[in-house]
């Protein structure tokens, strides 16, 4: 029987802006009814936890009053992004510390049949010793099994060799330093959000590449680059026992479609869309 992930991502929760807090409910409600093996956070749950505690709290509550077992890893609106590209929140030790002491670990391993799922944070690789050591353990440890990432940012725009930086994917030295942990082959699986589009790239340099949507609100195409579809929603995984997997996309009825590009007042003025090369 196959082991069934709910992945939920970017919901941008908060006591204070309540605007995404409907879509939420809605999604909750399936996912509740779906009643998953496991339900997987990847990242941005909160609007503004990288600096305040009571987002980050306001957003752990809801996602537990789901009631399913889960897991989540930190977005970069969670803990910061990256110093490197300029972050208005540059992830740091303090950031990581709040994140840490009100949801717990940022990192996790589960195991199931054929499958060893790995969850990890994608915006402290720069700085965070430990965690380089917790998931080559974790890979080097999967024995026969398949392995699944689950984390917020994903792991290329377009092509593992991808050189160029920005704000979208993993940075290219630390997506280097990744695969080589996997001695030649690479995960099974890479599940991702963060660009809040949702994406099923298929099997990509031999890894299968899926983007999450998000709960909560969609970049229009004025100020975003069109990668995937401006959905919202939430994926359904199936890891099976034999090492293969499905994954569906779950259009909950009834989500608003909020663009980011048209409010300014929750995270700023937007840039004009770029395209991938010229980002």
């Amino acid at each position: 029987m196959a082991f069934r992930i709910a992945q939920i991502s970017d919901a941008h929760l908060s006591p204070r802006v309540t605007l995404f807090e409907g879509n939420f409910d809605r999604v909750a409600e399936e996912i509740r009814a779906a009643r998953p093996d496991l339900m997987i956070a990847t990242g941005d749950l909160s609007l503004d936890g990288a600096d305040r505690d009571e987002d980050l709290i306001h957003a752990r509550d809801r996602h537990a009053a789901i009631g399913a077992d889960w897991v989540a890893v930190p977005g970069n609106h969670d803990v910061g992004d990256e110093p490197l590209l300029g972050a208005k929140q540059p992830s740091s030790a303090e950031r990581v510390a709040r994140w840490t002491r009100i949801l717990g670990t940022y990192g996790f391993v589960r195991d199931v049949p054929g499958w060893r799922v790995i969850g990890f944070d994608t915006q402290s690789l720069h700085s965070a010793p430990g965690q380089w050591a917790a998931i080559e353990a974790a890979v080097r440890g999967a024995g026969a099994r398949r392995i699944a990432l689950f984390q917020h940012k994903p792991l290329c725009e377009d092509r593992l060799t991808d050189a160029r930086r920005n704000y979208w994917p993993v940075l290219p030295e630390f997506r280097s330093r990744l695969l080589a942990l996997f001695a030649g082959g690479g995960p099974a699986l890479v599940a991702s959000g963060h660009v809040h589009q949702w994406w099923d790239r298929g099997v990509v340099d031999g890894i299968r590449q899926l983007w999450a949507p998000p709960t909560s609100f969609i970049i229009g195409p004025d100020f975003q680059w069109g990668y995937g579809e401006r959905l919202l929603g939430w994926v359904e995984h199936l890891l099976h026992p034999d090492g293969t997997h499905e994954a569906r996309l779950r259009q909950t009825p009834g989500l608003v479609p909020h663009d980011l590009g048209l409010m300014p007042e929750i995270y700023g003025a937007q840039r004009p869309a770029a395209s991938p090369a010229g980002a």
